[in-house]
């Protein structure tokens, strides 16, 4: 009998653990930008402040303080982390090179205030996006 019950919380544990996967993380912008898709060295100049638009949208990039979906987008198109892109963008604008990236505290709330900005990109996990137009997954 505790064989069994060992085997059913093994089973349940796993389908729990199975619930939480997330999708991959994506850049996500406006819903306004629908149709746009940028590819990697597109995605990397927008990031680093080198692009400033997409179509005739000028960006504003959403950051949340931290979240996994955003460090590992970070890492595979601009080789940062959340914390050394934030340095990047503080060097740009004290050199008169851009605006700062908003900053707020989670991906939800980046995600609502990218749905609510013209031409706002944020970095979540694609599961998350809700309204917003996908333009690249990881």
């Amino acid at each position: 009998m505790k064989k069994h019950f060992s085997l059913i919380l093994v089973l349940a544990a796993g389908c729990l653990l199975g619930g939480v996967a997330h999708a991959a993380p994506a850049l996500a912008g406006n819903p306004a930008l629908k149709g746009q898709s940028l590819d990697a060295e597109a995605i990397k100049a927008v990031l680093l402040g080198k692009r400033v638009a997409i179509g005739d949208a000028r960006v504003v990039i959403v950051i949340a303080k931290e979240g996994a979906s955003q460090d590992a987008f970070l890492q595979a198109h601009v080789g940062m982390t959340t914390s050394q892109f934030q340095n990047h963008w503080r060097r740009l604008f004290m050199t008169g090179g851009g605006s700062a990236p908003k900053v707020v505290e989670n991906e939800a709330e980046a995600v609502k205030v990218a749905a609510e900005t013209p031409g706002a990109v944020v970095i979540a996990d694609s599961a998350n996006a809700g309204s917003l137009a996908v333009l690249a997954a990881n």
